[in-house]
């Protein structure tokens, strides 16, 4: 059966293709220019499930050429590592372009924080998930490939989880400094691409984006929950956290050691911000990325009596907790109602909740050829930042309540950021988002 000459086949599924070796069976997503299916791969030894991209090869403008040109050539390119999902092959066939990929069999990320709350109070969890998100975001660099869209709803699943790629090059460049401003997902766009703190810039740097997205997943993963909606200058949160550092932990059970690692991403001027080479020497550091059970009663008294607390930067737990103890009219109230005492100031973890505006070109920019593939980069950072020495104590009860929280908040849909087009949060597969 030939390929029909649209990304819906007229003669609809099973649709065979690639002289019978690839059999569509279902689709798993849509997207702006295309769909992704379900497929069943008959090259090899073994039939091995596939996912399909789909995309249009006709009747497209030079600018959609152009990203489509773009997202395969830099997923081809960078697909060789562990943390990057596989393209198998490229196939044309009609007036389509077939590229296959692995297949993520167990949905997003976005899925296995929301729907199965699987990191919260996992530290070893988290840091082995976070750390393999940030070699892919290595190995991109050192390709001179910037994704400038990692999300969770853009990082493959698999093992229960404890297995991560990141996926979707659809924005994606090999431009070391860029004019698209406005290019990203909401909650996870770094302050530099809005283009709205320092209007003056006419283009901003690529690779740190990539890095205060993953500053943002690791509140995700940490916490179930977004630390603002958008770094931006109208946005109260994350106004707040830069006028006071410590704001994170008076909203988000992070630790202080997490909040040091978080205070090194989310700087306004991508040039402070930390480098993937010392991000991943701290986060190795890191003891607990969640506060303890002193601290989380104490982040309570403190929530509702900020005028009898001090709080110190980055000191021990007992130097953190306030000279009079807790009154006895409160104790009950921390008891009972620390679990959510995050709830009312930060965002729900939910899908992008809308596409930014277009994006808006100010000058030309210069760009950087990736090149051939050079070996995985080694993150060692010698010297530089170390995390300050301090005492934890792990709150079981903590992490098993808030394990049983579901927010009714969390969107129905997913939003392409290219264009207005959306998929139904139900899809099992992110490829396209």
């Amino acid at each position: 059966m030939s390929a029909s000459t649209s990304t819906n086949p007229a003669g609809g599924l099973p649709l065979l293709i690639d002289n019978g070796t690839l059999e569509l069976t279902s689709v798993i997503g849509t997207g702006a220019y295309g769909v992704v299916y379900l497929a069943v791969d008959y090259k090899y030894a073994q039939p091995l499930w596939r996912a399909v991209k789909c995309l249009r090869r006709h009747g497209l403008d030079s600018r959609q050429r152009h990203f489509q040109r773009r997202e395969i050539a830099l997923h081809r390119l960078a697909s060789a590592h562990p943390s990057i999902i596989a393209m198998d092959r490229m196939i044309e066939e009609g007036d389509n372009v077939y590229v296959v990929m692995e297949f993520g069999d167990e949905g997003d990320l976005f899925a296995m924080i929301t729907d199965k709350q699987r990191y919260v109070g996992d530290d070893e969890l988290i840091r082995d998930v976070f750390l393999q998100l940030l070699d892919g975001v290595a190995w991109l660099h050192s390709l001179g490939i910037s994704h400038r869209d990692i999300k969770p709803e853009n990082i493959v699943c698999s093992q229960d989880g404890t297995r991560v790629r990141i996926c979707d090059f659809g924005l994606a460049t090999s431009e070391q400094e860029s004019s698209e401003f406005g290019c990203g997902s909401t909650f996870y766009i770094a302050p530099e691409c809005l283009g709205d703190w320092f209007p003056e810039n006419t283009s901003y740097p690529t690779r740190p984006v990539d890095v205060w997205s993953l500053g943002v997943i690791l509140v995700n993963l940490v916490c179930g929950r977004n630390p603002w909606r958008i770094a931006s200058p109208s946005d109260e949160s994350f106004n707040s956290f830069l006028n006071d550092p410590t704001f994170l932990r008076r909203i988000l059970p992070i630790s202080s050691q997490c909040l040091f690692v978080l205070q090194q991403i989310f700087t306004i001027d991508p040039a402070e911000r930390i480098s993937l080479a010392a991000l991943r020497k701290l986060v190795l550091e890191v003891e607990t990325f969640s506060m303890g059970e002193e601290e989380l009663r104490y982040a309570h008294y403190a929530a509702q009596n900020p005028s009898n607390v001090s709080t110190p930067q980055y000191q021990s737990v007992d130097a953190l907790m306030p000279v009079q103890e807790i009154p006895e009219e409160l104790e009950w109230q921390a008891e009972e109602t620390v679990f959510g005492f995050d709830e009312l100031e930060t965002p729900s973890l939910r899908a992008d909740s809308g596409p930014l505006s277009s994006p808006v070109h100010r000058s030309r920019s210069s760009s950087s050829n990736g090149g051939s593939l050079p070996p995985t980069p080694q993150l060692v950072a010698e010297g530089g930042l170390t995390l300050p020495n301090q005492q934890y104590h792990q709150h079981h009860h903590f992490f098993e309540a808030l394990k049983g929280v579901t927010s009714s908040s969390i969107s129905e849909l997913r939003v392409n950021p290219i264009s207005p087009d959306i998929a139904l949060a139900t899809s099992p597969n992110p490829f396209f988002r």
